[in-house]
């Protein structure tokens, strides 16, 4: 049959006929007939508690069910958000759709037929709790009523003809996503959606978001079961075919601003606790130490930080501001994908993230895995230093500096290779294939303890570790290191450098007596992220040469240093463990 020949108003019956199918079909369908749980108990037209022929309000569409008296509903508001906030009250159809579903007015109540009386409704007729039931607070919903902004390079509106659509006035509206007479368009939801949502291709319509397609990102491709058992709500099967709402809810999500299902911290855990995703990263939050992704809860973390940003500015330039760590700092959902990288490039779990270059400048998005740690761990005004409080104390240096994007400057006069290699061309412990031209990681030595590179079969990253600030390894500190297991005290160290070569003296003629006779740790004498260039330099702070003062003291004579005097030379003017050195006297040359 060729439809367009047929004459408009035949076509209009045709339609009509099978919207009205479409209804007594589904659950809006509150006749006595209706397959819902609320239905009347006497009345037989389907129709009638949304529509009338006479005498409606408001006149289009013949409109027979009251509008909501509310004085104000609250909205949706983002500190991201690029439309004007506050959004206006519900225009459109968005006010039909609310006169039941805000759980105000009795859903069998009409304008020209009186109350309907139904059964399996809530207290006075109205809409009963649950999710359909949304309230006059609209903040955890997706937002209505309002038109996009076109300077927004993640969002557009549908194109001509496709099932979601604006309304007239070119707004957003519970219509653009939701058909009132048709329940089962998306048959695995059932939802009244406009059209089928596997892989939220309803989302996808409106919002582009940067890298979600083009990595693309594991949380679109990934094939993970993620069932109503894991904690999915839409009925699909699959991490990608929930796609957004494998982290959001249009409607009534746990966390308001960006909708997720639950605090952030959570809506991780639900697939990265090995319950859907290959390795249970939460596992590492349980830990020892751990970044404080999961115990700061609700998460402190704000989408819209940055240096520039008075209101949530990172790094932090307030020593009282609260400190966080949140999987947001450091993954971005919407980009991250499998994709091994070479230092210190990012990976693809870090891809799309923004970060603090080596000049303090925002970087967006990271090109390196330092930039991301520098967000927080170099100009931030409220690090816990130097007590280390909460967290585990740190090392009291000669020089002390907790700003790591000075420490790791390539300019300093030694540091580890993080920004680039290092300054020291002769490294004669370094294990193959590192050489003094290589560069690492932060990754490499702050890593989960139980991660591959540990020999474990968890997951790579500085989530959690048995060991202090998050060490990949065991690394004793001070001295009183008594015993000969030196592969395990000074474990993280010897992952590069040799234990045979150190402690055969290769690189100075004393490391075996201090490591092994005087029991000191690497680091009583080596600060091992580096020496910044505006406090030391090359003749007294090279090879990382910053001593540990609760150790190493003064000598007799009041001074304190180390002085290079070329290849695999040196002096020290100290006293450690009673021992007076004074090369000007006989004592400390090597």
């Amino acid at each position: 049959m060729r439809w367009k020949w047929l004459p408009a108003a035949v076509l209009a019956g045709l339609y009509a006929a099978f919207a009205y199918a479409d209804l007594a079909g589904s659950k809006h369908n509150l006749s006595v007939s209706g397959p819902g749980s609320i239905t009347a108990t006497i009345e037989s037209q389907t129709c009638i508690f949304c529509h009338t022929p006479h005498n409606a309000g408001p006149a289009v569409p013949l409109w027979n069910h009251p509008l909501s008296a509310v004085g104000g509903y609250s909205t949706y508001s983002s500190t991201t958000l690029t439309v004007p906030a506050p959004l206006q009250q519900p225009t459109g159809s968005t006010k039909l759709c609310l006169s039941c579903h805000d759980g105000t007015v009795a859903l069998g109540q009409t304008v020209n037929d009186g109350l309907i009386a139904l059964q399996n409704t809530g207290p006075g007729g109205r809409m009963p709790p649950g999710s359909s039931n949304l309230g006059t607070d609209l903040r955890d919903d997706h937002p209505v009523s309002f038109q996009r902004n076109p300077a927004n390079p993640e969002t557009s509106d549908p194109i001509a003809g496709d099932p979601v659509h604006l309304d007239a006035a070119g707004e957003v509206q519970c219509t653009a996503c939701h058909e009132p007479h048709t329940e089962d368009r998306d048959p695995v939801t059932r939802r009244f959606l406009v059209k089928v949502n596997q892989a939220s291709a309803m989302c996808t319509t409106c919002h582009q978001v940067d890298s979600w397609s083009t990595n693309p990102s594991a949380h679109k491709t990934s094939t993970q079961a993620y069932t109503s058992a894991q904690g999915a709500h839409t009925g699909y099967a699959t991490v990608a075919d929930n796609g957004c709402e494998s982290c959001h809810r249009p409607h009534s999500g746990n966390t308001p601003q960006r909708i997720l299902k639950f605090v952030e911290e959570a809506t991780c855990d639900a697939c990265h606790d090995g319950a859907v995703a290959a390795k249970n990263v939460s596992a590492d939050f349980q830990k020892a130490t751990t970044h404080p992704a999961y115990s700061v809860t609700p998460s402190v973390h704000d989408a819209a930080e940055s240096p520039l940003n008075p209101a949530a500015t990172l790094p932090e330039v307030n020593a009282g501001a609260p400190r966080h760590a949140e999987c947001r700092d450091c993954h971005n959902p919407h980009a991250a994908f499998a994709q091994a990288a070479s230092a210190p490039g990012v990976t693809g779990a870090l891809k799309g993230t923004w970060g603090i270059d080596s000049a303090g400048l925002e970087r967006d998005p990271a090109v390196a895995e330092y930039e991301i740690c520098y967000k927080c761990h170099a100009d931030s005004a409220n690090k816990p230093q130097p007590l280390g409080l909460p967290y585990p104390p740190y090392t009291q240096r000669q020089i002390v500096q907790f700003n790591t994007r000075l420490e790791f400057d390539p300019a300093n006069p030694s540091h580890h290779a993080v920004e680039g290699p290092g300054a020291n061309p002769d490294v004669p412990s370094l294990i193959a294939p590192t050489t003094t031209s290589s560069v690492i990681y932060c990754m490499d030595c702050h890593n989960s303890d139980t991660s591959p590179p540990a020999g474990g079969a968890g997951a790579n990253g500085p989530h959690g570790s048995a060991y202090n600030h998050i060490l990949e390894r065991n690394l004793n500190v001070g001295d009183d290191n008594s015993g000969n297991n030196f592969g395990q005290m000074y474990a993280l160290c010897f992952k590069c450098h040799s234990q045979t070569s150190i402690l055969g003296d290769q690189s100075f003629p004393d490391h075996q007596r201090h490591i092994d006779r005087d029991d000191n740790s690497c680091v009583v004498c080596h600060d091992p992220h580096g020496v910044s260039a505006t406090q030391g330099n090359a003749t007294n702070n090279a090879h990382l040469i910053n001593f540990d003062t609760s150790i190493v003291l003064p000598n007799n004579d009041g001074i304190l240093r180390f002085e290079d005097r070329g290849t695999f030379q040196g002096a020290c003017y100290l006293r450690c463990h009673n021992k007076n050195h004074d090369p000007s006297k006989g004592s400390g040359d090597y």
